[in-house]
């Protein structure tokens, strides 16, 4: 059986610096287009803005989109047509709840307890810019939401612990990443990224795939759990996300895409 490799991994914090730049990780990206292998962008970032990021990278590669709310599949992808390029139509699959339905319950949640929380969808897209860090247009994209609500807490840890309650008690749930608490579905990206190595594995029976996953923040660890290699970026304040596993786990000596690309290259060049 012939062996493959499938790279899962974050943006924020991970391929994506503090300026939501990439340049010091192009020589792994254009490695890894070299190659062939699949790059699947993994995020809490929406469609509309990890649309732009795809074309950016120049990938070809299916979406999860909104930490794993949903997938974006390029029209025939698993078909292998090989007329796909990184403008080819994408197919969008959700796995949760609408973005309307959150908010509702959210609304609902609010009133009864108060509770700080502000989501994006609360703030205009000139405030969202403002605790992004991204321009207004940028921001309005980030405002897109198909299946989650980021947003600030404002409060002590004993409220939100209320509030995380009162989120599950709906069926909710509530993920920190980055700056961000994000609410959303029982689902994660792990859920989403077995889903579409299940269906790598369908379309192509005869490679046995590894599967790295690489990721900075604990919206990303069940996702780093499950892969058989797990890259840790280091934080901007030198530490690196725990995890409960110990072997086939890499840890990046430098933060954001330059860590990235230093460890998928020693990664790739095992594999060589």
């Amino acid at each position: 059986m012939k062996t493959g490799t499938l790279i899962f991994t974050d943006l924020d914090g991970t391929l994506l610096d503090e300026g939501y730049r990439f340049e010091a990780a192009s020589a792994a990206l254009a490695a890894i287009r070299e190659r062939g292998i699949p790059l699947i962008l993994t995020s809490s970032k929406t469609l509309a803005e990890m649309r732009l990021l795809r074309r950016a990278m120049d990938l070809i590669h299916p979406i999860v989109f909104e930490n794993g709310a949903g997938v974006a599949l390029p029209e025939g992808y698993f078909r292998n047509d090989p007329g796909i390029t990184s403008s080819t139509p994408l197919q969008v699959e959700h796995f949760g709840p609408t973005y309307r339905e959150i908010r509702s319950i959210l609304e609902q949640i609010r009133s009864r307890h108060h509770f700080p929380f502000r989501g994006f969808g609360d703030m205009s897209a000139k405030e969202v810019a403002a605790v992004t860090g991204l321009d207004e247009m940028a921001a309005q994209r980030a405002r897109q939401r198909q299946g989650s609500e980021p947003g600030i807490w404002e409060g002590s840890e004993a409220i939100r612990r209320d509030f995380i309650a009162e989120l599950t008690r709906a069926g909710l749930r509530a993920v920190s990443g980055g700056r961000f608490l994000h609410v959303m579905p029982k689902v994660d990206k792990a859920e989403a990224m077995r889903e579409l190595v299940g269906r790598y594995t369908a379309a192509h029976p005869d490679i046995r795939y590894r599967v790295i996953a690489a990721g900075d923040s604990p919206n990303d660890a069940d996702m780093l759990q499950l892969a058989d290699v797990a890259v840790v970026i280091r934080r901007p304040d030198a530490s690196w996300m725990p995890l409960k596993r110990r072997e086939g786990v890499v840890r990046s000596p430098e933060p954001g895409p330059a860590g990235w690309q230093q460890c998928i290259q020693a990664l790739l060049r095992d594999e060589a």
